[in-house]
């Protein structure tokens, strides 16, 4: 009997330590075999090839998936697509690789749930570094993340047939086929797809929601704190742009041939490494350079983006429901790479970007004043502002935009749009950790990612009131998956989000205790509201 229960014991050891299979799955481009999760709760195939891209394929659309014979072993996780890392640049360009995470015992067909990960399209991946399923597999959905090139690799646009621009959208899209395609052998269901993401990630799935050619390929979106009407968003300046990276490798031109030919014949790895910052300008412009642009038409050439996002939601007439939401503090992820510096600098120029378009000089300047004194009265900026900067942030990049959105999307296709404001701060919030403004108020810029997403660094939860959270964004985000109702039923949460219209923005105050309440900061919203109505450029 002891001898018995020493071989049963040891069995589960092994079991634990030896990958156990999953069931094969057939797709159109082969047998698939992935393995089953340590604690047995669902089937992962990961490292699955979408799409192809190679040297000779670098900044265009990218190529068909591979097929194969045999058994493709989907168990090797591809992490993440070229990029600096703090080893150096890791990553190869065959790095077009897609995820799947099956609930073992749930009923078929499943909700799926696409991810697309943040990174301010230079950095991060679809791995379960941090993006593990976990918490969301344990509601019955089926999980899919991704990766996609990023950098110039993915954003390069020189608007010419060799490089037209948005590589790395047009690989969200082709993950996005492949899901639709493909998911029903994993016994999902094609017909309820949702799109979502983070950052980066939301600002891809917002402008993939404002383009034309994704109809069809999902039924629903999540937007959490990436709206693509943020001025920092679309690169206005492509060809200068992409000269300025020239320029940082020795070479001075602003010819598109000659610029691909300068990007096309290097080493992966040194276009990854090379470092190009848009020089201060009197606007409040970003300093990244890789960024989806506005395509030239070009024969023969799938567009993704053919316009501005705002002129793509204004005339948008169908759509399909949608989360948008920020979190309360979002702006303290950036002031934590602030330097007293820069913010000199920043008291000599304005504090809106050059996606607003005035007559005069005079009407920039006082309209500025304003802006200004609104956050800072009439002090300097400088780091004993941290918290006035911080709100500038949240509001500028995150917060309004993401009501503009909104208000576009129900006035002009009648959208069904829920709005939240993730306000809450626990051990969990791990991007808060970094700032160094641990104990301020609120949410920081991708705290919520972590109440969503099993990471492999942050594996446990030590707290009751972490594990509720966790719970109730599952919860709301899973419902919302399956049913396009966040709170179907309301006994389950003790709330009922009810969505914005156009006569009210409702919103759900995300914290340890669920409540609905009116637009969060109204003062800045009608602020920026007024500026944006009045001076919006709305051309390239």
């Amino acid at each position: 009997m002891k001898y018995r229960k020493k071989l049963v014991l040891f069995t589960l050891i092994v079991m634990n330590i030896v990958d156990q299979p999953a069931p094969e799955v057939t797709i159109e481009q082969g047998v698939l075999r992935g393995k089953i999760s340590g604690d047995g709760m669902y089937f992962e195939y990961i490292g699955i090839p979408y799409a192809s891209t190679n040297s000779s394929t670098r900044f265009k659309a990218p190529g068909p998936a591979p097929s194969w014979d045999g058994i493709y072993e989907a168990v090797d996780e591809i992490y993440f697509c070229p990029q600096v890392t703090p080893i150096g640049v890791l990553g190869s360009e065959d790095c077009l690789k897609i995820n799947v995470f099956v609930p073992a015992l749930a009923k078929r067909p499943l909700p799926v749930m696409v991810y697309i990960h943040g990174g301010v399209f230079i950095i991060g991946g679809g791995g379960k570094l941090i993006y593990g399923p976990d918490f969301l597999i344990k509601k019955g959905v089926i999980v899919v993340t991704f990766n996609y090139r990023l950098g110039a690799l993915g954003f390069l646009c020189l608007g010419i047939k060799e490089a037209p621009g948005n590589a790395g959208l047009k690989d969200q899209v082709a993950a996005l086929r492949w899901v639709k395609k493909n998911i029903a052998a994993f016994g999902g269901d094609p017909e309820n797809i949702t799109l979502f993401g983070e950052s980066a990630g939301a600002t891809s799935a917002s402008l993939l929601l404002a383009s034309d050619v994704t109809a069809g390929l999902f039924s629903r979106a999540i937007i959490q704190s990436g709206p693509s009407l943020s001025n920092w968003v679309i690169n206005r300046k492509p060809i200068w742009v992409a000269s300025l990276l020239a320029r940082s490798l020795g070479y001075n031109t602003e010819d598109t041939f000659e610029l691909y030919d300068i990007f096309s014949r290097m080493d992966f790895k040194e276009l990854v490494l090379a470092k190009a910052f848009n020089p201060l300008s009197k606007y409040f412009e970003s300093e990244l350079i890789h960024l989806p642009c506005v395509e030239e038409e070009i024969p023969g050439e799938e567009s993704i983006i053919k316009n501005l996002p705002y002129n793509l939601f204004a005339n948008k007439s169908k759509s399909v429901p949608v989360i948008y939401g920020t979190n309360s503090n979002e702006g303290l992820s950036l002031i934590s790479n602030d330097t007293e510096k820069f913010l000199e600098q920043r008291n000599k120029r304005y504090l809106f970007a050059s996606d607003l378009h005035f007559k005069t000089e005079e009407e920039a300047e006082m309209e500025a004043q304003k802006i200004y004194e609104f956050y800072f009265g009439k002090d300097k900026i400088s780091m004993n502002k941290a918290k006035n900067i911080s709100n500038l942030y949240t509001h500028l990049y995150f917060e309004t935009p993401s009501l503009f959105e909104t208000e576009l999307l129900i006035q002009n296709a009648n959208a069904t749009i829920y709005n939240y404001y993730f306000n809450y701060s626990g051990a969990r919030s791990f991007m808060k950790m970094k700032t160094g403004f641990f104990d301020e108020n609120g949410a920081c810029h991708g705290d919520d990612i972590f109440y969503l997403f099993k990471a492999k660094f942050l594996p446990f939860t030590f707290f009751k009131r972490d594990e509720n959270m966790i719970n109730i964004m599952t919860t709301l985000w899973t419902n919302f998956a399956k049913y396009g109702d966040p709170t179907p039923d309301p006994k389950e949460l003790n709330v009922k989000w009810l969505p914005s219209n156009k006569q009210t923005m409702n919103f759900l105050y995300i914290d340890d205790h669920l409540k609905m309440g009116p637009m969060p900061n109204p003062e800045p919203y009608r602020l920026w509201k007024f500026l944006y109505n009045k001076y919006r450029k709305k051309e390239l």
